[in-house]
């Protein structure tokens, strides 16, 4: 299985992407009874607390 997520930076990266690996693989034995042996977690965006806006602030 792959998961894509969007982090905040700076942070452990390595450490964030362990935590959603076994936060994904517990609820899916939990709700499907499946054991999944193999998850790759890619990050896809990093987010720095620095460049934050809201919708209100950006310009498309």
């Amino acid at each position: 299985m792959r998961i894509t997520v969007e982090l905040g930076y700076p942070s452990d990266i390595g450490a964030q992407c362990a935590a959603v690996r076994r936060e994904v693989t517990d609820r899916i034995r939990t709700w499907a009874g499946m054991d999944v042996p193999d998850l790759a977690v890619s990050v896809e965006r990093l987010h720095s607390a620095h460049s934050r806006h809201t919708d209100q602030e950006r310009v498309r």
